[in-house]
């Protein structure tokens, strides 16, 4: 049954029975309780698209992540849906992928469905690929990324402040009198760049070893933490700690270190990323930098909320991580 039935069926106009579906002060009662009647009678179910069209929203927000399977932007996007989801608005979701061709693909698509708004989970996202993507199909869709650093009047951020966790987890091992550490670095991402420049000016100032060694480019994962450990080793570069990697290859780096005979944390730290469920499952726990995942998750579903709403909202929010010292180091 369509609008024009349910008003035929009433005895009313089809703008009454449009008043009446989108809760409109101005219908008397009378043809409201007609046209209510009707609607419960045949469970009818109001088109999105055409109401869309008069309150000109979709209550649609797309959410890109680049692998929904790492538990990191599992976590963030499950706070994310829930957290709008209580606000009224449906959530597609979008799992990207490393190939630029499909990121831009979906935020055409997101266009396409004509989205409130986007959420851009990770740093992967902050390059000149997704940045001419939402010139060309975002113009003036609300967009907010996690540590996203492009500069246009609809794009909002929140940072992780990632920069700071290096420094704390160098301060951290400096302190346990570790002086030989290693910076494992999975993606070649702005974030990741401002972690290793972070890395060699800390060391330098410290007075402790540096060369360009020290940073192992890798891919993310238990195979790539090992594989990490057997390069490292095998070059011959003194070693007493690994740190800045996410926390599932910070669990592989383990696993390899023990596989070959050295102790952990007796013979060789690690401080991983992020404060996920792996860090507890391993043995020994990681030490790690506490991200605040669900923190991010809510900030960034909430400055959207107040971009849509016309709030006055900051284009910046850093958050501040903490250290979460277990067994690891």
């Amino acid at each position: 049954m369509n609008i024009y039935d349910i008003a035929n069926q009433a005895g009313v106009s089809i703008s009454t029975v449009s008043r009446v579906i989108n809760n409109h002060p101005n219908v008397t009662q009378e043809k409201r309780d007609r046209v209510m009647a009707v609607l419960e009678e045949s469970n009818y179910v109001p088109s999105a698209i055409a109401k869309s069209l008069v309150v000109k929203s979709t209550k649609t927000i797309g959410v890109l992540a680049q692998d929904i399977r790492h538990i990191h932007y599992a976590n963030i996007a499950y706070v994310i849906e829930q957290s709008l989801s209580k606000k009224g608005y449906n959530v597609i979701l979008c799992n990207t992928g490393d190939d630029h061709s499909e990121q831009e693909k979906y935020i055409r698509v997101l266009a396409e469905k004509q989205v409130d708004g986007v959420i851009m989970v990770g740093s992967v996202f902050s390059s000149p690929l997704i940045e001419a993507s939402i010139d060309k199909y975002l113009p003036k869709t609300p967009v907010v990324m996690h540590n996203g650093k492009i500069q246009r009047d609809n794009i909002y951020s929140i940072f992780s402040n990632e920069t700071l966790g290096m420094e704390l987890s160098i301060q951290y091992l400096y302190e346990k009198g570790i002086r030989d550490m290693i910076f494992l670095k999975e993606y070649d991402t702005w974030v990741a760049q401002e972690k290793q420049k972070v890395f060699r000016e800390r060391l330098l100032a410290l007075g402790l070893p540096y060369s360009n060694n020290r940073v192992v480019s890798l891919s993310r994962g238990l195979e790539g933490g090992r594989q990490a450990v057997d390069e490292v080793f095998a070059s011959g570069i003194p070693c007493q700690a690994f740190l800045g990697c996410d926390d599932i290859t910070a669990v592989g780096v383990i696993q390899q270190l023990q596989n070959t005979g050295r102790r952990v944390p007796e013979d060789v730290a690690v401080i991983g990323f992020n404060n996920s469920t792996y860090c507890e499952v391993s043995v020994p726990q990681v030490t790690v930098i506490d991200n605040k995942m669900e923190s991010v998750g809510l900030g960034l579903a909430r400055l959207l909320m107040d971009v849509l709403k016309g709030v006055d909202a900051p284009r910046d929010i850093s958050l501040q991580p903490s250290l979460i010292v277990r067994g690891s180091a």
